[in-house]
């Protein structure tokens, strides 16, 4: 009986295949960059002669703050991993123990990796990416615990894993920099000022 159930399962046509994926990170790209433009064109958005990249190097940050050039590596690896995860729940029978859950808890997550480069970049605010950044690891979080206790899938808990890693060192990453560094947006000065011992010097 077990060798049929797996031969079902193994002939079960796929609705979602890998280039599903690749369409939805293209489409959350745009929108990604979409947002982001939008603000900065708005009469109160940033002065735009500072790319992204510089303003982030220019913040004040913690020696444990990923470099710049890492980002793009980074979420390269997290998103297809993510993605590749969702895929495999998007496939399982909708009676499946955990499934609506995991994708209500990812529909969500990606909503908040969709604001991101908005509301932290363009609006130049460390205390958005705080928010962000928080919201972030707690939805990937609570998804790892659906993933490992309800659908009982290892290789999606796996998925989860690249994300959760880099969420590990973002998250004080952002603690640092909303406390260290001033916000445009909400026009305050830096709560706190840095100690040397832990402030990555400038190159």
């Amino acid at each position: 009986m077990a060798f049929k159930k797996i031969s079902l399962n193994k002939g079960r046509e796929k609705k979602y295949r890998w280039y599903h994926g690749a369409l939805f990170l293209a489409g959350i790209t745009l929108v990604e960059r979409g947002l982001e433009a939008l603000v900065k064109k708005a009469p109160a958005g940033p002065d735009t002669r500072q790319d992204d990249r510089a303003f982030y190097k220019n913040q004040h940050q913690a020696v444990f703050a990923p470099p710049g050039v890492a980002f793009p590596i980074a979420w390269t690896v997290n998103d297809i991993a993510t993605i590749w995860g969702n895929l495999r729940v998007l496939n399982k029978p909708k009676g499946t123990a955990g499934r609506q859950e995991y994708l209500a808890l990812q529909a969500a997550s990606w909503g908040v990796y969709s604001l991101f480069t908005a509301l932290h970049f363009g609006l130049r605010s460390p205390i958005n990416a705080l928010a962000l950044t928080t919201a972030h690891a707690g939805l990937n979080i609570a998804s790892e615990l659906v993933a490992v206790n309800k659908l009982q899938d290892r290789k999606v808990a796996a998925s989860l894993v690249p994300v959760l890693s880099w969420l590990a060192v973002a998250l004080p990453t952002a603690v640092t920099s909303a406390l260290w560094n001033p916000d445009r947006f909400y026009q305050t000065k830096s709560i706190v000022k840095p100690h040397k011992r832990w402030l990555k010097q400038s190159t």
